[in-house]
């Protein structure tokens, strides 16, 4: 690297040892290209989403479930009660 040439210690080159335009590479070629990794961003942040959702919705029918169950045991026990206080 030149920079590494003009500055051996290492330290962070100075401005004016900087380039300050954008300089194309010749001849490289990209990996992939930003429509694709655009799309596939989306596309995991929604399979993350549904899931998130789905989660969610699993967890919140046991939570009505466990209460119906609780609603259920305490109009036995006030019925329990009531039956009692008439004997």
């Amino acid at each position: 690297m030149k920079s590494d040439q003009e500055n051996p210690s290492g330290a962070t080159p100075t401005a004016d040892g900087r380039a300050t335009t954008f300089q194309a590479v010749q001849g490289g070629q990209e990996h992939y290209s930003g429509e694709t990794l655009l799309v596939s961003a989306y596309a995991v942040l929604w399979a993350l989403l549904l899931l998130w959702v789905a989660f969610i919705w699993r967890k919140q029918g046991e939570t009505n479930a466990r209460l119906f169950d609780l609603e259920r045991v305490l109009d036995k026990a006030a019925a329990d009660k009531a039956a009692a206080r008439k004997t």
